[in-house]
């Protein structure tokens, strides 16, 4: 299998920069798995597509602002981190170490000392990954993903250059844990209402909980 298998073209026209005033709106396409045959319908008609005694699984995974822009001290230059996931010390405990890309690479080195939010949140680069990531320690004054919840950002996709106005829209209807980089966006059309109708039609719903990471930014660079 190549790298090249994957690629395909995306026109930028057709790509949506805001979501739809509704989100059971967006179109739906289908695949009989028989004949191989292609349907084409709007999300809200999902129901209609289920039979009673399906199973349908869905991503609690809330995102985090992991998104922060801060400044490289001292000089005060622009940086920019984005959280991955928190590490684990070698007793199992958490220690406001999280994984990260940073901005710019080059001038982030070890000991590189960080502040955002005029020092409410302060931070200094204490590893450097394979493939660029850092390790990036964060000491903060009060609680750590409350201060994230007001110094950070929604971690759009970089093909994506409006603004969010709703950081909601970046969330399923149904996310409940933090820890993802970016959305599971597949679950992003599902309404309350929409749920509602199909366990109505006797579909079980469950749930399970897959955080989005690194992947979602990357692409995939092995040739095979």
């Amino acid at each position: 299998m190549k790298t090249h298998d994957f690629y395909y073209d995306l026109p930028p026209e057709l790509i949506a920069q805001t979501p739809l005033s509704h989100r059971d709106e967006s179109r739906l396409m289908t695949l009989e798995r028989a004949g191989g045959t292609i349907g084409h319908h709007v999300f809200r008609e999902l129901p209609d597509l289920l039979s009673p005694g399906d199973c349908l699984i869905l991503n609690d995974s809330r995102v985090i602002p992991a998104r922060l822009i801060g400044r490289r001290l001292p000089g005060w230059g622009v940086c920019e981190v984005l959280l991955l996931h928190e590490e684990t010390s070698a007793t199992g405990e958490q220690e406001l170490i999280w994984e990260c890309l940073v901005r710019p690479g080059r001038k982030m080195r070890m000991g590189t000392e960080l502040s955002f939010g005029e020092g409410e949140l302060s931070a200094q680069i204490v590893g450097e990954l394979p493939g660029g990531n850092r390790l990036v320690r964060f000491d903060c004054k009060g609680i750590f993903m409350e201060t994230l919840e007001r110094l950070g950002q929604m971690p759009l996709p970089p093909y994506i250059r409006e603004e969010l106005h709703d950081p909601e829209r970046y969330q399923t209807v149904y996310a409940k844990t933090p820890g993802s980089a970016a959305a599971p966006t597949a679950g992003l059309h599902f309404t309350p209402e929409l749920l509602e109708q199909i366990r109505a039609r006797g579909v079980e719903i469950g749930f399970v909980t897959l955080h989005v990471g690194l992947g979602t930014f990357r692409p995939v660079r092995e040739a095979e």
